[in-house]
């Protein structure tokens, strides 16, 4: 194994494509006539090149590299984009490149592969604007947590709940709390859920049950 692919060792593993480049031979410029990038995949020197290189203007806005986001494109993993599957846009992108990112919530790096862009802007449907700024771990977390608020709103709005119902919900509200999507006051509410289970039903001597009281007791030690 290369010195250069060890760093990738640290990098977050996706289930389907790895956390290595996928090398494909292909690495086409954005100063090549008819070939367009993702503005995620340019760099702010490029950009300017190319204004300029099409007007036969200086670029017009300034210094911008306060503000312009870097980016890591990975050399030769670029992936021809099929322009007719595209959303439309002002100017479609015609490669993929794999890029080297750092997750916004942990910190940590990992690869926003071409296949994953094609996958996204292609076959989901996605606009060329959209940007992948979390890694696979995390935005997979970000969609287990908006489902459980959507359980907790729907079974909000449910009068007579069965006590079942009322311990999805309490499951609910407590791993928003934990991770911080709901302020750790509403252990409150979840105690007044569990509180409304009668004290003679079954459910009370449920292991399940057992474990909802224990977390709100860590939450509320915690402060």
């Amino acid at each position: 194994m290369s010195r250069k692919s060890d760093k990738y060792e640290s990098f977050v593993d996706h289930p389907r494509y790895g956390r290595r480049p996928h090398l494909t031979g292909r690495d086409p410029s954005p100063a090549e006539p008819g070939i367009h990038l993702h503005w995620n995949a340019t760099t702010y020197a490029e950009v300017i090149g190319r204004y300029q290189l099409v007007t036969g203007k200086r670029w017009p806005y300034g210094n911008a590299n306060a503000y312009w986001k870097e980016t890591r494109r990975i050399p030769n993993t670029a992936v021809p984009a099929d322009l007719s599957r595209q959303s439309p846009a002002t100017v479609a992108v015609t490669h993929y490149f794999d890029l080297e990112r750092e997750c916004r919530d942990c910190r940590r790096p990992f690869i926003f592969f071409a296949l994953e862009q094609k996958f996204w802007y292609e076959q989901l449907g996605f606009p060329l604007e959209s940007d992948c700024v979390r890694c696979f771990e995390c935005r997979r977390k970000q969609q287990g947590l908006a489902q459980q608020r959507e359980v907790y709103e729907l079974l909000f709005h449910v009068r007579d709940k069965t006590d079942q119902q009322t311990l999805d919900m309490a499951d609910a509200c407590l791993n928003l709390i934990e991770h911080k999507v709901f302020s750790s006051r509403q252990t409150e509410r979840v105690r007044m859920l569990l509180n409304s289970i009668p004290v003679d039903s079954e459910t009370r001597q449920e292991k399940r049950y057992l474990e909802l009281i224990d977390r709100v007791l860590e939450i509320e030690e915690r402060g």
